[in-house]
């Protein structure tokens, strides 16, 4: 694998991770992960007495069909140093998404507990009440999120949102904008039969999800170290379909496009 590297000294190496790649191997599983692609490229790698060898290096994770930046830690003290950040909610991590619909109000926050969904092992729940779960399966979360930028897509309403997390649970974007009605584009596993349905329309096969923002301070130095990541080229290509289709519309003179045209002119520039 070729990845791109966004940063990198002596203790840490910053990665843009491409959708498709897992952050480190699941139970079970023998895939292609980016925890191997860095012991095979960085051979020191393996003389680390890691917490969890199948994941050497790993500082946090985004899902397999996430991309984005992600942290690499080259060796355990800077790993505990890192992960101590991110306990202490020290660490910046912001999220682009599309979702389907327009978020109301279009910035606030969403909170409560996440657990494992009863019905569903493979997917989180949202609970706003404390259902007698045990200490060890409570798992508190908090998003903030707010609308940068909204379109119409044949008569669909969409809207391009910034998710900035301070807690680290498994799904937590995803949960969270699927629990107040406006689930991300793409996702096959949190989705309503709208979103499903614009989804195919748009062609997106994987969630609509990217890890932009990254800023955290470099443990040995103490100095702040500040990172973005483009929207990748097949999130780019969604962007430009429903913008393609804007200008369509307004050639046709649909009342679509007249829709379209008073909601962007109340939109703030991305």
């Amino acid at each position: 694998m070729n990845l791109s590297k966004v940063f990198e000294n002596k203790d840490l190496l910053v990665i843009d991770k491409p959708a498709g790649l897992m952050v480190h191997p699941g139970a079970g599983e023998n895939e292609t992960n980016l925890s191997r692609w860095f012991v095979e490229n960085y051979p020191d790698i393996k003389k680390v007495n890691w917490p969890i060898p199948e994941r050497a290096g790993i500082v946090h994770r985004i899902d397999k069909d996430t991309s984005g930046l992600i942290i690499l830690a080259k060796n355990s003290q800077t790993l505990a140093k890192l992960q101590e950040q991110f306990k202490e909610h020290l660490i910046i991590k912001k999220y682009t998404a599309l979702v389907y619909g327009v978020p109301n109000p279009e910035e606030g926050e969403i909170s409560g507990l996440i657990a494992r969904d009863p019905n569903n092992r493979q997917k989180q729940k949202v609970q706003l009440v404390d259902f007698g779960l045990d200490e060890s399966k409570k798992r508190e979360s908090l998003t903030k999120y707010k609308v940068i930028e909204k379109f119409i897509f044949k008569k669909e309403k969409l809207s391009l949102v910034e998710a900035q997390i301070f807690t680290g649970r498994t799904h937590q974007v995803r949960v969270h904008l699927k629990f107040i009605g406006y689930p991300i584009i793409g996702d096959q596993k949190y989705f309503t039969k709208p979103s499903r349905r614009i989804s195919k329309k748009l062609g997106v096969d994987r969630q609509f999800l990217h890890a932009r923002y990254l800023k955290f301070q470099d443990p040995r130095t103490g100095d702040w170290v500040e990172l973005k990541s483009d929207l990748p080229e097949d999130l780019k290509s969604i962007i430009n379909k429903i913008k393609a289709w804007r200008i369509s519309a307004l050639i046709s003179g649909s009342a679509a496009a007249a829709e379209n045209e008073q909601l962007m002119r109340s939109s703030p520039t991305l």
